[in-house]
């Protein structure tokens, strides 16, 4: 069997199930040749992944996923390849962290005014440091107030919902921009979920090439080959490299394993030698 990797997981680091040592380990067992830990916006799981993938024979490079925003379109892009102690990368997630505090505070509150009492505390008994809706979906769902975490998003938490407070995003640019600064390269995650931003504004790769881009996510789960087609036709046409990966959480909830399987995606070496080969031709400029 030819070597696949894995550009898109998540840890405990932010909204995952696994550490980034237990998703090492598991991609050790699935025969993995890499693997991108791309946490919600923040990095601290990557000295961990990087070390251990080291002992288990993956290799490990640097990832991270940013929501943003794009003239009133959520855009969540990908970073792969940056020195993850650049100091203003590491200043603008400080940025990011205090804004998603803020609005955990403002679920809280809401969930209060609804009779449910929930504490940082709690949160971070199941998170950790990152605290994120996933984790509120969890407790309430622990609480009895919910059937489950999807359960929980429907009644409290997605937009519309009660307890819905807006994630203050930065702007497209400025995400791709921190990334390149930090000497790595910036890809557009899941296209999928952008199929009528796509159709309405066939521009908006053009426009996120211009602001830097480097790439867009062509192998997802979720991802006709029809649209998988489509993607890498689109990334020819701009100069764009490829990237894949499950978007694995370490749950049931998960669409495809890590690493995928012959059912969904298996996303081939050469794209993680494209990209480091273009990390690598930046290097000199």
């Amino acid at each position: 069997m030819p070597p696949y990797i894995d550009l898109h997981t998540h840890s405990t680091c932010s909204d995952g199930l696994l550490t980034p040592t237990a998703l090492l380990d598991l991609a050790a067992r699935r025969g993995l040749a890499a693997i991108a830990l791309t946490d919600h916006d923040t990095v601290t799981g990557i000295p961990e992944a990087l070390a251990h993938g080291t002992i288990v024979g993956v290799e490990v490079l640097s990832g991270i996923e940013i929501s943003s925003d794009l003239a009133g379109t959520s855009l969540h892009i990908l970073g792969y390849g940056f020195d993850h102690e650049h100091p203003g990368l590491l200043a603008f997630l400080a940025r990011l962290q205090e804004a998603r505090h803020n609005r955990n505070q403002g679920i809280m509150e809401r969930l209060q005014t609804l009779g449910i009492s929930i504490t940082n505390e709690e949160l971070t008994r199941i998170a950790g440091d990152q605290i994120g809706r996933p984790h509120f979906a969890r407790l309430l769902t622990q609480k009895g107030l919910a059937r489950n975490t999807q359960d929980a998003f429907s009644r409290y938490l997605k937009r519309g919902a009660p307890a819905f407070v807006e994630h203050l995003k930065p702007q497209a640019d400025e995400v791709i921009s921190q990334i390149s600064k930090a000497n790595g390269l910036a890809v557009l995650a899941h296209p999928v979920y952008l199929i009528p931003s796509l159709e309405q504004n066939p521009g908006l790769v053009a426009t996120l090439k211009e602001y830097g881009l480097a790439g867009l996510e062509t192998f997802y789960p979720t991802q006709s080959k029809k649209f998988s087609r489509f993607l890498q036709a689109l990334a020819a046409q701009h100069g764009l490299l490829l990237s894949g990966g499950t978007d694995y959480h370490g749950d049931k909830h998960s669409v495809t394993p890590l690493g995928g399987n012959t059912k969904t995606i298996r996303v081939p070496l050469q794209l993680l030698q494209d990209i480091k080969q273009r990390l690598a031709a930046r290097a000199f400029l």
